[in-house]
């Protein structure tokens, strides 16, 4: 048995490039669709914290499409992630409205709401012929689990900047209350997570929800780059610590040593691209990467090794390795093939990576960082009789840093 798992397509955001929503890119992922049993999607379908429901859906529709002509007869599994966790408060509201209107008890309710729901339809509709398995928040296929992975977010908040842990300390104080357990349960990583989704859902969906979204990040940013300016010596003593200690920690298959192809030229490149894209979605013209600062813990050009830390925590926490250890993960954008966290122990970590271009280009080491860790376009089939996942990198050939002349624009 065989199955391809992607994540990260993000359809819709306007904070970066959602690649699949292009033929070209759809070509590109359809021969890896061939003699499979199964897609699983982890997470991050749909950005419905940077986009409205109907842009975010309509984008889709190659993909949705190109997976109809694929899966004939086969199945596909969807787990949300952070970007669409909507879906799992819209499933727990509608269980408690059917739960007091008819006294029927969840359990007995729960299959009835999951085949009522909108995107199930969506999915029954578009992918006709396909089997459709909606699950949350784990998965496990042979002796894989999947998960999106972004529960991580509460440990990487803690570990992070101070303004990170100030926003961490306070979500998960209103969330639960105050009480802190130093093993937080499913409940407790849901609640902070639900905090913070449905606040940049809501906004993102009223009438001017996402322009008002660009223009804040606008300000932001410009603010960033007056305060960056004052402490520079600081954060360039960061970034070079940092780089550092990426080099040191981050896992096997690292392009180590190859930013020599990344010339300044290449940058200049990046950004007046990255600007036309931009002005072209009305988006910030900065240089950096698009996201908040609050919805994103981790950006793709950071090191890897403290998030595969914060993803190994929430392991531990949840007990999800009592039958398995080897786990593949979503979220941060950071593809990862058979990495290790630096504790150590059993378990084994693969992470899908992205299908969004979203380069982070405040500086030249960014910038660099970005193409090293966190290029977009890869995969990881798991195939019961191999040993281990494998990750795909199906767009590496388009990187600049594999070839010294090419595009920048993905």
């Amino acid at each position: 048995m065989r199955a391809l798992v992607i994540s990260d397509t993000h359809f819709g955001a306007w904070t970066g490039e959602d690649l699949l929503r292009h033929d070209h890119e759809l070509a590109l992922l359809a021969p890896h669709l061939d003699d499979i049993d199964e897609v699983i999607f982890l997470g991050d379908l749909f950005d419905f914290m940077f986009a409205s429901v109907k842009d975010a859906v309509a984008a889709a529709g190659g993909l949705f499409d190109l997976l109809r002509e694929k899966l004939q007869g086969k199945r596909l599994v969807f787990l949300a992630g952070n970007h669409d966790h909507h879906l799992i408060v819209q499933e727990a509201e509608q269980l408690l409205g059917l739960e007091l209107a008819t006294g029927e008890t969840p359990e007995r309710l729960g299959e009835r709401v999951r085949h009522e729901l909108w995107f199930r339809r969506l999915l029954e509709h578009r992918l006709e012929g396909v089997d459709i398995e909606l699950r949350y928040p784990t998965y496990t296929f042979g002796e894989v689990l999947c998960t999106h992975g972004h529960y991580l977010d509460y440990h990487a908040h803690r570990r992070g900047s101070l303004p990170n842990r100030l926003l961490g300390g306070a979500l998960w104080s209103i969330a639960t209350g105050g009480e802190r357990s130093a093993t937080p349960s499913i409940e407790d990583y849901e609640s902070v997570i639900t905090l913070l989704t449905e606040l940049l859902y809501t906004i993102a969906q009223l009438p001017h929800g996402t322009a008002a979204q660009r223009s804040v990040h606008g300000g932001m940013e410009r603010a960033e780059r007056v305060f960056g300016v004052a402490i520079s010596p600081v954060q360039s003593a960061k970034r070079l610590a940092a780089s550092l200690a990426s080099r040191g920690q981050d896992a096997r298959g690292s392009a180590s040593g190859s930013s020599r192809a990344a010339t300044i030229d290449h940058y200049q490149r990046a950004r007046a691209d990255e600007g036309e894209r931009r002005a072209a979605r009305e988006g910030p013209s900065g240089g950096g990467t698009a996201g908040y600062g609050a919805a994103r813990v981790v950006r793709p050009s950071d090191p890897t090794g403290p998030a595969l830390d914060a993803i190994d925590r929430v392991v531990e926490n949840l007990g999800w390795t009592h039958d398995v250890d080897q786990i593949v993960f979503a979220h941060t954008h950071q593809p990862l093939a058979d990495a290790r966290p630096s504790r150590g122990g059993r378990v084994r970590y693969w992470n899908t990576g992205s299908w969004i271009y979203e380069p982070d280009l405040g500086s030249h080491d960014a910038y660099i960082s970005y193409l090293e860790k966190a290029w977009p376009g890869t995969a990881v089939l798991i195939d019961t009789n191999e040993s281990c996942p494998r990750l795909l990198q199906i767009r590496k050939h388009l990187s600049p840093l594999e070839l010294e002349h090419a595009p920048i624009s993905a």
